[in-house]
């Protein structure tokens, strides 16, 4: 550059220095005013979502963070039904799998609050019939035994056989627990005390069915709807034919590249009722499926996830007093190494109804900087996952409603594959909002 080249861009840097410096308040002033800088970039994320529903061939999914308290993320891919070419939305409603759990035990507590049910009394103090461990029967089990999973029951092989039965036609859940019962068989009681040791079950939850109708006076999945769910704002149904038939979700495995329907093909099936007409209150608190039959949408699981970060509230309306909510993380299972079924490294630590996250090493780490509680789903080719921090007022929602891959671990956590990828694209979103 020669030296003339050099004075003439100096002149020119020094005018526009000049003119900058009697405009810069004046764009600040309009800068401030007019731009708002955005937490992450939206058409970023859609990409990423989409590169990610791609690379795990997931037919649909539905995807919520929660950032301060409020849903900063709502995406939606893919297909609710392939069949007719569904959409997946916000009122896509899924069996959501386990995640009927912490819904199950929030049923409960509405009994709780309204002092009808001791959580730490004898369980035959609700029932017309004795459970017991054959092994230790005089040691009494609790709902709270049941609701922690430290209960001492067990998914045996009797419980498979009672459930192929059940779809059949009526049965008593007695046939099942009780000694001489039809399809009772040993290995539904594990060789451990009550309280001793946690291992995850999904046939406890019948008995708590059972009671939520016995001491109600009214079916399981009219009660939760009545007053737990439609408080809530929720749509939310154990009973199928009360979600109509355009918001149901397909649930797939593939079979040779195409998807194959394995639950709610409301297409080719129609739903039907599964009580039968004859059916006595607490004779079979399995048959709406309390461990995993809620049918529920993002939407319903948005609702949820603000009852646990509010303390009992949801959109102003108080649905638990909050020292009613406490119960669900009062004395929880912690792993120490020796009490308890990890399934490989996954449950670590449990509440009522409700996992708790606690950052093991290779283990349960959904966000690394704080720890969580909810819980997940799987079953009929579904996954899904509800978890979050209300210290922090964060939190994330997956569901899919099927893959063409079979669910693998992912490298890094004991959770899948594809909810590991999906929680690393959404942590930087998380992180840049909470900075704001």
């Amino acid at each position: 550059m020669s030296f003339k080249h050099l004075i003439t861009y100096f002149v020119l840097f020094i005018g526009v220095l000049f003119i900058s410096c009697e405009s810069t308040e004046t764009a600040s002033e309009d800068m401030a005013s007019n731009l708002k800088p955005l937490a992450f970039d939206p058409k970023q994320l859609k990409a990423d979502l989409a590169n990610w529903a791609q690379e795990y061939e997931l037919v649909g999914a539905s995807v919520v963070l929660f950032a301060k308290g409020e849903a900063i993320v709502q995406e939606y891919l893919g297909h609710a039904r392939v069949e007719d070419s569904v959409e997946t939305t916000a009122s896509s409603t899924y069996r959501i799998a386990s995640i009927s759990k912490t819904l199950s035990t929030l049923a409960v507590l509405k009994l709780v609050e309204a002092g009808k049910v001791d959580l730490e009394q004898d369980i035959n103090t609700y029932l017309d019939w004795e459970l017991i461990n054959p092994a230790f029967p005089s040691e009494k089990i609790t709902l709270a035994h049941i609701l922690g999973h430290r209960s001492g029951i067990r998914d045996g092989k009797g419980y498979s056989n009672f459930l192929a039965e059940m779809r059949r036609g009526g049965i008593d859940i007695r046939e099942l627990f009780t000694k001489n019962g039809k399809h009772f068989t040993q290995d539904m009681f594990a060789a451990y005390k009550p309280d001793e040791y946690f291992s995850y079950s999904n046939a406890s939850w019948g008995i708590v069915a059972a009671v939520v109708e016995k001491v109600s006076g009214q079916r399981f999945d009219r009660f939760c709807k009545e007053q737990l769910f439609e408080p809530m704002g929720m749509q939310a149904s154990f009973n199928i034919l009360d979600i109509p038939i355009e918001q149901v979700a397909t649930l797939y495995r593939a079979n040779k590249g195409s998807w194959n329907p394995q639950a709610d093909d409301v297409l080719n099936n129609a739903p039907t009722e599964r009580a039968p007409a004859n059916y006595i209150l607490g004779s079979n608190g399995l048959v709406y499926g309390p461990q995993g039959s809620l049918r529920a949408s993002t939407s319903d699981m948005i609702q949820v996830a603000k009852l646990l970060m509010g303390n009992g509230e949801v959109d102003g309306t108080q649905i638990f007093k909050p020292e009613t909510l406490a119960l669900l993380s009062e004395d929880k299972w912690v792993y120490d190494g020796n009490n308890g079924d990890t399934w490989s490294d996954f449950w670590m630590s449990y509440g009522k109804g409700l996992q708790f996250i606690v950052n093991t090493d290779s283990a349960d780490i959904i966000f690394s900087d704080r720890t969580m509680m909810g819980h997940p789903g799987i079953a009929y080719g579904l996954l899904s996952d509800m978890y979050v921090d209300p210290e922090t007022q964060s939190g994330v929602i997956f569901i899919t409603n099927g893959s063409k891959q079979a669910f693998g671990y992912g490298p890094t956590t004991s959770f899948y594959g594809v909810e590991e990828a999906l929680f690393k694209i959404l942590y930087p979103i998380l992180l840049v909002t909470e900075a704001q």
